[in-house]
């Protein structure tokens, strides 16, 4: 990742991908609080918590010359299989994405976070 250069002149390095992991992490276990059971009325409140946090922690850790979408998905955990995919077009050397996929007994919540520059 790229070091941005601020008004004030203070230099500061681009968060490793392990980092923001840890923010979407956070977001995750704020929201999901134990052995909580899959109920459908309560997954877009989830969510909504999810991606605010998620948002509000990447937003504050990134440069101010990059924006940032969050993306969060909540299934319930049946065991059937499930397969997502993205694709977009940008600059490999500066934007990136960071996932971070949760899972217990009854959902999976998959958190993604897509860094780009401007």
């Amino acid at each position: 990742m790229s070091t941005e250069h601020y008004q004030s002149g203070e230099t500061r390095m681009m968060p490793s991908p392990d980092e923001i992991k840890k923010y979407l992490k956070s977001a995750v276990e704020m929201a999901v609080t134990g052995g909580e059971e899959y109920l459908h009325s309560k997954v877009p409140e989830l969510q909504k918590n999810i991606n605010d946090y998620a948002l509000k922690k990447v937003s504050a850790a990134i440069p101010p010359t990059y924006k940032v979408v969050v993306t969060c998905m909540i299934v319930q955990n049946t065991g059937s299989g499930i397969h997502t995919a993205s694709t977009v077009r940008w600059q490999p050397d500066q934007d990136t994405t960071v996932s971070y996929v949760f899972h217990n007994d009854a959902m999976v919540v998959d958190v993604n976070a897509f860094l780009i520059s401007t």
